[in-house]
């Protein structure tokens, strides 16, 4: 990337002294927040006599969270945009050192709840306010997977060693992973790597195509032992964790994420995962058309994996500059209400997105938006002014709004559970796509393209991937070893149920490969994401959901139980029907070529 960062408008960059005015104001946090931490070991010391004890405990509780969330959102963003840079390295360095005090300082408090009488903590509990009485209720449950002090500091100083399969994953995939360049139909070298893959394997000459994805695989192929390898340990890791914690599985652990991390812990029923698996399994239908409408529309005799990304829109794809694509989204955002368009525009203005590529960049992302309670959303994204990426930032700025939106309240629940955290983005990016074929011209063939290309992944190709995760933890779960090549099986298996017209030839079960860097139940919110954003696009259109109550629910993520939630918005997670009309939805779109 020949881009300096100075030589980019500063409008197009984060403002990060939002957070910290430098990193040696965040190391005074850093400090302070040590001292938190230890006030609160002290605190956590001494019995609960009083609903004023138990008050003062909670509050010291989201205290540290609320420190940790700025220190983390700060030195996540600035390695972002320095990733050559020691000082950024040192920062994160720091804080992974304050994470391993954090957890046990914060298990103190919750062995102080499960050490109180149960029937005074009932009492205490009923006296506090509602605003703390929820939150009381998450950290007492969750302190029943708290564990002796001794017991609770060796588990974080192996947290290293839990999170060392996910580092050798990143390790391959990032540093290590070296394909060999190929040469575009116009004579110029491409070095291949993960940020740009999926960019050169939509380019138009089938060819081209071939050879990216082969090398790109290639080098793959190279790490596939490690990668399985490092797979399985992290599974593993869970299925360990799971034991000690007393979780009933991994999945049961990975269903009850919160971003950002503010100590509360809803639990989404492992029957919504069943119930949205088998769903979308019963209605592949349209997902296997659209694979037969991708072959027809490119002209091939068979479909191949290289075939799967690049664009079947009818018309070249149009360059949309950034400007251009901020007021598309803006007048697309304009169904949600005057007031959320405003929210929108103040994000712009407040420089919070970080939109262009640039050296010593984080580039192997499209996008993503991390945030705190305190100091809202930050989108880094890596624009390249065409559809594709203009969508990709009109997704982020769905988390930004709902961040935006719950940030209102009190940090302990200023958060949104995985479970529904895709909502809002999903239902930008429907927004989007749906104004430009309003709008027609040249972007509206790739509307088209865009509504085909992200429901089917977030509906379909997810599914596939969460199944995955799934056979594969329950294989750990009943003590089966996973080897390269029954890893391979599992992919190959799943492959030939959901893109049966895709001839992938001996490579189907190795396809696989660079999964893993997030948690291993990730996919499925994306599924619920897609499914319940259609539903939201549905009932703003005939009425029956106003864009206040929209609002409301995106106040709310952190403060109501997630199947109260889903239904507010008209959702039945634990029944086929949502799932059934996402699929005749995307079936749709499909027509529309």
């Amino acid at each position: 990337m020949s881009t300096a960062r100075d030589d980019v408008n500063p409008e197009y960059r984060f403002d990060l002294t939002r957070i910290f005015a430098s990193p040696a104001e965040w190391e005074d946090a850093a400090a302070a927040l040590r001292e938190a931490l230890d006030a609160l070991e002290s605190s956590a010391d001494r019995s609960l006599d009083t609903a004023a004890d138990l008050r003062a405990l909670l509050e010291r509780v989201e205290d540290c969270y609320r420190r940790k969330q700025r220190l983390d959102l700060y030195a996540t963003l600035y390695g972002n945009v320095n990733t050559e840079s020691e000082e950024a390295d040192d920062l994160q360095r720091q804080f992974r050192t304050l994470e391993s005090a954090f957890e046990p300082a914060v298990g103190s408090a919750l062995r102080r709840l499960r050490e109180t009488d149960a029937d005074r903590l009932d009492a205490f509990v009923a006296e506090l306010d509602d605003d703390y009485r929820r939150y009381a209720e998450h950290l007492r449950e969750r302190a029943e997977r708290v564990r002796s002090p001794d017991a609770e500091e060796a588990i974080a100083a192996h947290g290293e060693a839990r999170s060392a399969p996910t580092r050798v994953i990143r390790e391959v995939t990032t540093e290590d992973f070296d394909p060999a360049s190929v040469e575009r139909p116009d004579g110029t070298e491409v070095a291949l790597r993960y940020g740009n893959y999926r960019e050169e394997v939509t380019h138009p000459n089938r060819d081209y195509r071939r050879r990216v994805y082969e090398t790109y695989r290639e080098e793959f192929d190279r790490f596939e032992n490690v990668l399985a390898r490092a797979y399985a340990e992290k599974l593993a890791a869970a299925s360990t964790e799971v034991e000690v914690r007393g979780y009933d599985s991994i999945r049961d652990r990975d269903f009850r994420e919160t971003y950002p991390e503010s100590g509360l812990e809803p639990n989404l029923p492992g029957a919504v995962h069943d119930a949205m698996l088998s769903a979308v399994r019963d209605n592949l239908g349209p997902y296997h058309r659209a694979q037969s409408v991708r072959r027809e529309r490119l002209g091939v005799a068979e479909l191949r994996p290289w075939d799967l990304n690049v664009s079947i829109a009818d018309a070249p794809d149009p360059e949309v500059p950034y400007d251009e694509a901020k007021a598309d989204v803006l007048g697309a955002l304009e169904p949600l209400g005057e007031e959320y368009v405003s929210r929108a525009r103040s994000f712009f203005e407040e420089r919070r997105i970080d939109a262009f590529p640039t050296r010593n960049k984080r580039t192997d992302i499209p996008a993503y938006c991390p945030s705190s309670a305190e100091d809202g959303a930050f989108v880094l994204a890596n624009y390249r002014e065409d559809a594709r990426t203009a969508s990709y930032v009109c997704h982020e700025l769905g988390h930004a709004l709902n961040a935006a939106y719950y940030s209102e309240g009190p940090t302990r629940y200023a958060t949104c559970p995985t479970a529904i955290c895709e909502i809002p983005s999903i239902l930008h990016e429907i927004l989007l796509a749906e104004y430009w074929l309003e709008e027609g011209g040249a972007l509206a063939a790739h509307a088209k393209n865009r509504l085909l290309e992200f429901l089917g992944g977030n509906l379909y190709g997810s599914a596939m991937g969460s199944a995955f995760d799934h056979r594969l933890a329950t294989a750990v779960e009943d003590g089966e070893s996973l080897s390269a090549e029954r890893i391979r099986e599992v992919y190959a298996d799943l492959l030939g149920e959901f893109r049966p017209d895709v001839v992938y030839e001996d490579r189907a079960g190795r396809n696989w490969l660079g999964r893993g860097l997030r948690p291993p139940y990730s996919s499925f919110q994306y599924v619920l994401g897609a499914t319940g954003a259609l539903v939201v696009r549905d009932r703003l259109r005939e009425g029956s959901l106003t864009p206040a109550e929209y609002r409301d629910f995106l106040r709310n993520t952190g403060q109501r139980d997630l199947l109260d939630q889903f239904d507010a918005l008209g959702v039945d997670v634990t029944s086929a029907d949502p799932y059934e009309r996402a699929a005749e939805a995307f079936a749709g779109y499909l027509e529309e070529f």
